[in-house]
């Protein structure tokens, strides 16, 4: 368990069941108990989360909002989405790597990327049992084996997914801080439009767009765990130059390299602060 951030706004950390480890990242509970709470989230992964106490809305790097209440799916994003409720949220949540987003939901990725939809209505009785059992849940042992139980009936009725595609682009997407995507092409021994068609699938965007979203994503990881102390530390040579790596480290997180050494928000760091407290996490869930 990892837990943080202040005595009005916490946010804990627990592993999930060890046959669930390869498809999810980490589950936290959140809670805020404030008036009106509201923050800025870089670019992720695909999001289930099960409100229990409140609702909130979440709006997109290209305008639109969507409220969330109940047992939400959210897709995966290619921009900072923007979180904010008014009056108490309590949430429990969890982040979906691709091959789990393939073989739980069996979901093109793209279909649902920077949106967010109702769970209940694509994957039924589990969703309304786990927001149920969520709400019943009254320690954080109790939360985690709710959200086992819902895991591990999906994974009961998996999808089929290519598992050693998600291998090959997981470690491509980690593996440099600037990855080539003529390097993933090769790796995959398919052609550059199979390798398109499968990313767009499995991780809701391109191979040229997921390298520049792991790219800054990477740049904010450096920053926000102290590996780098400036732009430049962070930028590394993955950049033409400060106003290339401005201007696309903005675009993923939503906030200048300055602003976020300064001013990211405590979830955001405790989020990136995982990578140091839970081993077991997948490298690809570090970055998001």
């Amino acid at each position: 368990m990892l837990q943080g951030v202040g005595v009005m706004i916490s946010i804990r950390y627990f592993s999930p069941a060890p046959p669930l480890r390869p498809f999810l990242s980490s589950y936290y509970w959140f809670e805020s108990n404030l008036p009106a709470f509201s923050d800025l989230m870089r670019a992720e992964l695909p999001q289930i989360r099960l409100l229990v106490r409140g609702t909130a809305c979440n709006t997109y790097a290209d305008g639109h909002s969507r409220l969330a209440s109940g047992a939400t799916l959210q897709g995966p994003t290619s921009g900072p989405v923007s979180f904010a409720s008014n009056g108490a949220l309590h949430l429990f949540g969890v982040g979906l790597m691709p091959l789990g987003w393939a073989r739980l939901l069996g979901l093109p990725a793209d279909a649902l990327a920077d949106d967010l939809t109702d769970l209940a209505a694509l994957i039924g009785a589990p969703a309304r049992e786990a927001l149920e059992g969520m709400a019943m849940a009254r320690t954080d042992a109790a939360r985690v084996a709710v959200a086992d139980r819902l895991f591990l009936t999906l994974l009961a009725k998996a999808h089929a997914a290519p598992a050693w595609f998600t291998r090959v682009m997981d470690d491509w997407l980690v593996g440099s801080p600037d990855p080539d995507v003529d390097t993933l092409v090769a790796a995959s021994g398919m052609s550059a439009r199979s390798v398109e068609r499968l990313a767009l699938r499995l991780y809701g965007a391109s191979p040229k767009l997921m390298a520049r979203k792991y790219r800054a994503l990477g740049a904010a990881v450096r920053l926000g765990t102290g590996d780098a102390h400036d732009w430049a530390d962070a930028a590394g040579t993955a950049f033409y130059d400060q106003a290339h790596f401005i201007k696309e480290f903005k675009q993923f997180t939503g906030m200048t390299p300055a602003r976020f050494l300064a001013e990211a928000a405590p979830v955001t760091r405790l989020t990136i602060a995982r990578r140091q407290m839970m081993p077991d996490l997948p490298r690809l869930a570090l970055f998001s």
